[in-house]
């Protein structure tokens, strides 16, 4: 094979489903539902998949956004589809964005996160802020495809219903995923109803909720608030600014993508926290629930309850069942959505037992100012 093929990222074939990124997506509906987090099941998370091995090893730790301490419940409505992966024009393959397009619908959970460095290495280690997904959905087989083996995201297929519920501008969203509905040995998987989201009308409303005068809406009304939006431009900026810039007109998601040993499934022949950025651009139409007037089901079935317990009250003694909870915020709006920047970011070594590394690991995480100290002094520096 010559270098030109060894110099390919990705190997590209008409039979396969992957579709590497950078992606484009434009017009999506986003209909978004913000709550409050749940610190410490966040905390645990990030130290089950992200904070692996010893905190001297890794250099670094992800703890929660204490300063942001929301999540964000999104249903996204892809109406087109684009790879733009732009390929060399002497490749003989068939480019990717010439293939058409094709659409999807998509739910997940995002959670703030921030990496911070540890130690004395911890100077010299990037620090950002980051979004986990405790759960992602799709209604496409090839999405699961890409999103696991190109981005790294555990993405799982489901039924996806997204319409209008009791009145013209309203929202209704569900989904079925696998699961098993108990933890009974030799259970078989099926799908399993998961959640459930309706609201009432979008405002200005002649519906009122339960409780208007609590509601986010009743603040907006204000003219001093009315005013200071007025004053910060536009949507986009105003979007940006309830996320507290985060969540979700730049969104970089970090997640852990293994592969086990198929004759010792307990262990792990590769490990690494991979990271992607989606990027909202041309952010319009942006539109208000009330609140008080939205129901958020979770369906606590056996397997169920560990994705909940991340970002639910989630008491163990609870029997399984339904639980609703109601949003601090809840909007649509519709945006253009990139999927780029992806990158492994850490790489954690693999133990092959009595002592041997099979794998060392290794990093991209070194602060902006120090790769120049870096690149001169350190290994691989030109002697």
């Amino acid at each position: 094979m010559s270098d030109h093929w060894h110099s390919r990222l990705y190997v590209q074939s008409a039979a396969s489903q992957d579709v590497p990124p950078p992606y484009h997506f434009p017009k999506v509906t986003v209909n978004s539902f913000l709550w409050k987090a749940q610190l410490p099941a966040v905390q645990a998370y990030c130290d089950k998949f992200l904070n692996l091995g010893s905190r001297e090893e890794r250099g670094f730790e992800y703890r929660p956004l204490s300063s942001w301490p929301y999540l964000m419940l999104m249903f996204l409505d892809y109406p087109e589809m684009v790879s733009s992966n732009r390929l060399p024009e002497d490749t003989g393959e068939v480019p990717y964005p010439n293939r058409g397009t094709t659409s999807q619908r998509e739910v997940f959970v995002s959670i703030p996160v921030m990496r911070y460095g540890n130690g004395t290495s911890g100077l010299f280690t990037k620090s950002e802020p980051n979004c986990i997904l405790p759960f992602i959905v799709v209604d496409k087989p090839w999405s699961c495809v890409c999103g696991r083996e190109m981005l790294g995201l555990g993405k799982l297929l489901a039924d996806i219903d997204i319409g209008e519920f009791e009145f013209p501008d309203s929202f209704s969203g569900s989904v079925m995923m696998p699961g098993w509905k108990t933890d009974v040995p030799g259970e078989y998987q099926e799908m399993l109803p998961f959640l459930e989201v309706t609201t009432g009308p979008l405002l200005p409303t002649f519906r009122l909720g339960a409780r208007p005068e609590l509601s986010l809406a009743t603040l907006l009304d204000s003219p001093a608030v009315a005013a200071a939006i007025e004053r910060m431009g536009d949507l986009s900026n105003f979007v940006d600014y309830i996320s507290a810039g985060l969540i979700p007109t730049s969104m970089r998601t970090v997640g852990l993508k293994q592969y086990r040993d198929a004759a010792h499934p307990e262990k792990a022949v590769y490990q690494a926290l991979v990271t992607c950025r989606s990027h909202y651009t041309n952010v319009r139409d942006l539109r208000l629930y009330d609140e008080m007037d939205v129901l958020i089901k979770f369906h606590d079935f056996g397997s169920f309850r560990d994705i909940l317990r991340v970002f639910l009250d989630l008491k163990e003694e609870r029997p399984p069942g339904c639980i609703s909870t109601s949003p601090t915020a809840a909007f649509r709006f519709t945006a253009d959505v990139d999927y780029d920047l992806m990158r492994v970011i850490h790489e954690f070594p693999i133990d092959a037992g009595d002592g041997i590394v099979a794998r060392p690991g290794m990093s991209d995480l070194t602060a902006r100012w120090f790769r120049p100290i870096k690149g001169l002094f350190g290994k691989g520096a030109r002697r």
